[in-house]
């Protein structure tokens, strides 16, 4: 029998890990979200929505304060709900999708505000806040594009997240607040993203990241690190990988 030479469109797989973290970053805020994010490696290309979120913490990146100094880029888009059309949300949304690509060029790490990412997107979608799980299969997989245009990159995507209260039922059946929080935006980043983490500060522990859950290694879920980097982080999930790949 002949050998198989060839297989039509399938190609066979490398065994080369791709050292590159496609993260989901939630916790309230003032965190150090923004401050993780900036430990990774540069060119740092921002995308955001909230115009104060890098304010202070950026600056100090750029001046070296926490090492070699980072090269940082940003962008800061203007997009308010109350007062936004759809026609105007879908010109803003192309037009962080071209930056996006832009920044998928030249970026080592892409950084989003990605609560509001999610919320323009569907506000151009929907014209609206629309809750109906069966209008959303479009959307979704215009956003699951994006995320996967950084594994294809192989480039680091962080996607920042708000947080709001959990709600449950006290005894009674009636709505009370848990007292936990939970992630707001696109929630199938869950299992898109390599690794999610919980991001924490209290004075008497300084900043902390919890991992809920890591693709590459779940010996990680569960684990808090204090004054985590993007560096021991990425050792961390590829132990075959150095300080120098991350810097």
């Amino acid at each position: 029998m002949a050998k198989v030479t060839s297989y039509g469109n399938f190609k066979p797989l490398d065994s080369t890990n791709r050292h590159r973290l496609i993260v989901r970053s939630w916790g309230p805020e003032k965190a150090g979200k923004n401050h993780f994010g900036f430990t990774g490696p540069s060119p740092i290309f921002g995308q955001y929505f909230d115009p104060g979120g890098t304010e202070g913490v950026a600056e100090k990146f750029i001046r070296g304060e926490y090492g070699a100094p980072k090269e940082i880029h940003a962008i800061t888009y203007r997009f308010d709900k109350s007062d936004v059309s759809q026609a105007q949300a879908v010109d803003i949304r192309d037009q962080f999708i071209l930056d996006y690509e832009v920044a998928l060029q030249n970026a080592r790490t892409v950084q989003w505000d990605e609560t509001e990412v999610w919320e323009l997107f569907r506000w151009a979608q929907f014209g609206g806040d629309s809750d109906a799980p069966k209008f959303y299969a479009p959307l979704n997989a215009k956003y699951r594009f994006l995320i996967q245009s950084a594994y294809d990159a192989g480039v680091n995507l962080q996607l920042i997240q708000k947080v709001k209260e959990k709600w449950g039922e006290n005894s009674k059946g009636q709505p009370r607040p848990t007292g936990g929080f939970e992630p707001t935006g696109f929630k199938e980043g869950n299992y898109i993203c390599q690794a999610n983490l919980e991001h924490a500060w209290d004075a008497e522990n300084g900043f902390s990241v919890l991992v809920h859950n890591c693709r590459q290694n779940m010996t990680l879920s569960g684990e808090r690190f204090g004054n985590l980097d993007w560096a021991t982080l990425g050792m961390l999930v590829y132990p075959d990988s150095n300080e120098s790949e991350w810097a």
